[in-house]
């Protein structure tokens, strides 16, 4: 059990504790509920619990950093890509603490969890599309059109089986409408320039991959870059977005009965942070109902991780 903090949860935006226990929330409200559960609950010291960031979408290679490094980042699910042994490689030193869902490249090894990557070339090469929850990497806008030609003539299938494209480029806005009706998860690098608020007003389910340090940093560059969405929903597509691309859909939140996928962080203050392509608007009026996420101005340092 722990107390006298702040809790990241639209069960109750205005927590200040949280209890997990047989690796379950068990308890989000007050210090006041918190102590008279668990006279030992351990204080936060004004500290901020939230879900664990998920990175979806990394290519597993030489130049990334260790599955150990992401998790002092506060990364607690990786969505790996890359060759079987690659991978493998990559999860041996994995920290208890954090999960990784793997999709090696299709041809490259077992297949056994259902789940493959492919290249959108080798992907156009194809003559059926594989019974797999496959991750398509996509290159450019041009690609992009091609396989969403392929993809729309069984787009049940796509759906079905849980397909995801991986977009390491800037989308151009006649993609947009494109993404939105495709009903195709997409996992892109928002310190990229990307038109996300209009992606997700087009219905597109958004993901985050993260070629910054810090998750935070993503989560920033959506915010007061090119993106331009709140701080909620880049926080939601670096967290709970990201599990259901990955057929999860009750990952990411701390609530009663869900995983305690939680990450303790040290942050300067809580804002509530209000979409707006003039202004960033930043409240700290707690009437808002909504719960605050730290403060992401460019000249604010970013949360850093602590070990619960």
């Amino acid at each position: 059990m722990y107390f006298g903090g702040d809790v990241y949860s639209s069960v109750d935006p205005f927590a200040t504790a949280l209890g997990h226990a047989d690796g379950k929330v068990s308890f989000i409200g007050s210090d006041e509920a918190a102590k008279a559960l668990d006279p030992e609950a351990i204080d936060l010291g004004e500290d901020f619990l939230t879900p664990g960031f998920v990175h979806a979408g990394l290519i597993v290679d030489e130049s990334v950093p260790t599955a150990a490094d992401l998790y002092a980042q506060g990364f607690t699910h990786v969505h790996a890509i890359g060759s079987a042994e690659q991978i493998a490689q990559f999860a041996a030193d994995a920290p208890d603490g954090l999960s990784i869902v793997d999709y090696p490249q299709l041809g490259s090894g077992s297949v056994e969890a259902g789940r493959a990557s492919i290249s959108a070339a080798d992907l156009l090469t194809l003559e059926d599309l594989p019974a797999l929850s496959l991750f398509i990497l996509v290159d450019s806008n041009d690609q992009l059109t091609a396989v969403l030609e392929v993809l729309r003539a069984d787009a049940a299938h796509a759906q079905r089986h849980g397909y995801r494209l991986r977009l390491d480029f800037a989308v151009s806005d006649e993609q947009v409408q494109s993404l939105g009706r495709s009903g195709i998860a997409i996992t892109l690098d928002p310190a990229q320039p990307q038109p996300l608020a209009q992606l997700l007003s087009a219905g597109a389910q958004v993901s985050f991959s993260h070629s910054e340090t810090s998750p935070w940093a993503g989560v920033r560059s959506a915010v007061v870059g090119d993106g331009g969405i709140g701080a909620r929903a880049a926080f939601n597509a670096a967290t709970r977005f990201a599990h259901r691309a990955a057929g999860h859909p009750e990952g990411g939140v701390l609530a009663p009965g869900a995983d305690a996928d939680i990450v303790r962080w040290k942050v300067d203050r809580l804002v509530v942070q209000v979409a707006d392509p003039r202004v960033a608007a930043w409240s700290t009026d707690p009437r808002s109902g909504t719960p605050g996420l730290p403060e992401l101005s460019p000249d604010v340092a970013l949360p850093t991780r602590v070990e619960l």
